[in-house]
């Protein structure tokens, strides 16, 4: 309404067509793998779907697995029955040692021994 009236797309000349050469399309090399090879890379991809899976069920498993072990050592040795307990649960509730490292400082703070 305000501006310009919108343009017809311009039809191409005969004499600009003729001008364009057409070429061949470039030959695409053949990927010529034999079928032991795609059998090799099914089976490393097997493989590596297998790794993830083993390391998901092991980052499940392993805090449950060193607390029971802390259980069982509690009664004979208590000092690392204990250590093992703690460090089972902290896994569990994902508590890093840059968590641990800041909860003690800030006790140092409050309790004013810094």
């Amino acid at each position: 309404m305000f501006g310009k009236s919108p343009r017809e797309p311009q039809k191409p000349n005969l004499s600009d067509l003729k001008d364009i050469k057409l070429s061949p399309p470039t030959p695409t090399p053949v990927d010529l793998t034999s079928p032991q090879d795609t059998l090799l890379q099914t089976s490393e991809i097997e493989d590596k779907e297998l790794v993830s899976t083993v390391e998901k069920i092991s980052r499940i498993v392993s805090p449950y697995f060193i607390a029971i072990v802390g259980l069982a050592l509690y009664e004979n040795n208590f000092l690392i029955g204990t250590i093992l307990i703690v460090v089972g649960i902290l896994s569990l509730l994902k508590i890093s040692t840059n968590d641990v490292g800041n909860f003690l400082e800030w006790l140092k703070n409050f309790l004013g021994l810094k």
